[in-house]
């Protein structure tokens, strides 16, 4: 797909319908019909906005945890489940790009933070796994296993990304070079106190590896939980400002950081712009140094059961 030279991207920095995934699709199919109708190709949510950012994560003895943590799971939703189809549907009827940052479930009630691409025909153009929790995040997501970080073809450039402090890790912003991304899809929760770390990174994202950074937040306040969900011991941990930015190749902040406004941003994106920053510096070409530096990496699937020739699985 040959990407569109100049187009408009978006960021619904929307309040989640918290453990309310159906809810949460159909406000997002919403949000994407919004955005394309303002002009955009590209739509792309914070992480885990289907359907929440756990904020209860943190280590706590308060007796609503667990119930906490019940909703959590039951609130995470399948790739290929009907709340993501309202998703895809959405994206398909507007004809735009769409990057969801989910709370994935699966069988084994195994909850993964994820990242998931939609094409402008609602195809699943492929999803990333946060391979590295960060801290507390462990006790309620599992690691993906790093197999799944990849760069796609689309409209609205070649795009891929990583989620929080992810983005944080070198290495990792070194493979999303390697692949050539153009669009660098930045995914965060809305914590007040990450907002200077969150505008270095994202800037030097951006020079790094001359590429855009679209890096989407959320605004959320315990008054927004549902009914009856556990608020446990500080109502403040709820409470995110956004900071959702567009910056374009070297630094330059092209909209945003938005703070305390439950808004879509947009600006707009000229993929030619890249060369000017690959003038200077291009991480897997002249700023390259394979005989002093290489990265090592793994990308095989590294699944938990491995089955033996003759096993039942395989009969």
């Amino acid at each position: 797909m040959r990407s569109l030279d100049t187009f408009d991207a978006a960021i619904v920095q929307w309040a989640p319908s918290y453990a309310d995934p159906a809810t949460g699709a159909q406000r997002g199919a919403e949000a994407i019909a919004q955005s394309a109708r303002a002009g955009a190709s590209l739509v792309v949510f914070p992480e885990a906005w289907l359907a929440g950012y756990p904020y209860f994560e943190g280590p706590s003895m308060h007796p609503d945890y667990l119930d906490a943590w019940r909703r959590f799971v039951h609130g995470s939703v399948m790739i290929d489940g009907p709340e993501m189809a309202v998703i895809r549907k959405a994206a398909a009827d507007n004809g735009v790009d769409v990057v969801m940052g989910i709370n994935e479930a699966s069988i084994s009630k195994a909850v993964y933070n994820t990242m998931v691409f939609i094409g402008p025909d609602g195809s699943l153009r492929g999803s990333h796994r946060k391979f590295m929790p960060t801290i507390t995040e462990k006790l309620v997501w599992t690691m993906g296993d790093g197999s799944d970080l990849d760069a796609y073809e689309t409209q609205a450039g070649r795009l891929g990304g990583l989620l929080c402090y992810e983005n944080h890790m070198s290495l990792a912003r070194f493979a999303c070079c390697t692949l050539g991304v153009e669009v660098h899809i930045a995914m965060w929760p809305g914590h007040a106190f990450l907002n200077d770390i969150i505008d270095a990174n994202i800037r030097q994202t951006s020079m790094e590896n001359a590429c855009f950074v679209i890096s989407a937040r959320e605004v959320m306040d315990a008054s927004l939980l549902p009914p009856g969900f556990p608020i446990l011991d500080d109502p403040e941990l709820w409470k995110t400002r956004g900071g959702s930015a567009i910056v374009a190749p070297g630094g330059e902040y092209l909209a945003g950081p938005v703070f305390d406004d439950e808004t879509i941003v947009t600006a707009t994106i000229e993929l030619d712009k890249i060369l000017d920053t690959k003038w200077w510096m291009n991480g897997d070409g002249n700023y390259a140094r394979p005989d002093v530096f290489q990265l090592l990496w793994n990308r095989s699937p590294k699944p938990n059961v491995v089955f033996s020739p003759g096993s039942d699985d395989d009969a």
